[in-house]
């Protein structure tokens, strides 16, 4: 697992698992976080055949749609991570999907999934997932004014050469992006006290049609 930010080139895959530390500024998290504990919060859904549900068995957390308005930061943030993580593989034109704002309190927890749908009723973007994005917006302890939390740990499990998967735990820091494969298996394990702030976002394939939509 990565953690410096330093840019790989002629690759043809993204590593597994990278942490950008320092990607966004304390002040940042601090406003986004601010704004998200001031607005409205609905239950955070499970995408299943082109719906969004929700199933409290699967993902237990809050979504912040009305504090969509302060995350320029985090956009821009996500933007200059996801091209330093792409840079070299040759993959196709990419789109930013999100971010989504995401806060877990105690005992809330996201099963086991993956980003990246094999569902051919699920949306394109979807389907075409390449790369997840997660800015931890708070961390485990306090720090600049910004709450802490304790648990919510996120693990995502990295394949080995012989077939089985290694979990790996994420330091929780505020103001890093962690980017990793949107087609590994992760989880947000349950938060035990306080509440845990992220934005997360995706990088998706994006074809012409969407490419002229854009424009």
């Amino acid at each position: 697992m990565r953690t410096d930010t330093a840019p790989r080139a002629e690759r043809s895959e993204v590593e597994p698992v990278r942490i950008w530390r320092g990607a966004l500024s304390l002040p940042d998290c601090r406003a986004v976080v601010e704004a998200m504990a001031r607005s409205a919060a609905v239950a955070g859904p499970v995408l299943r055949r082109s719906r969004d549900m929700v199933d409290a068995r699967v993902r237990s957390c809050s979504e912040h749609p009305a504090a969509a308005d302060g995350v320029l930061p985090v956009v821009a943030a996500m933007r200059a991570v996801a091209g330093r993580a792409v840079e070299g593989t040759g993959w196709p034109r990419l789109a930013l999907d999100g971010p989504k704002l995401c806060s877990y309190s105690a005992r809330d927890f996201f099963r086991a999934h993956r980003d990246r749908s094999a569902d051919p009723l699920d949306p394109a973007e979807v389907r075409r997932r390449r790369l997840s994005l997660v800015c931890l917006l708070n961390g485990t302890a306090p720090h600049d004014g910004l709450p802490s939390f304790d648990g919510g740990t996120l693990v995502v499990y990295v394949p080995r050469p012989d077939g089985s998967v290694a979990p790996r735990n994420v330091p929780l820091e505020a103001g890093s992006i962690v980017t990793f494969r949107s087609d590994l298996l992760h989880e947000v394990r349950p938060v035990r006290a306080g509440v845990r702030y992220s934005a997360v976002g995706w990088l998706h394939d994006l074809d012409d049609s969407e490419d002229e939509d854009r424009r």
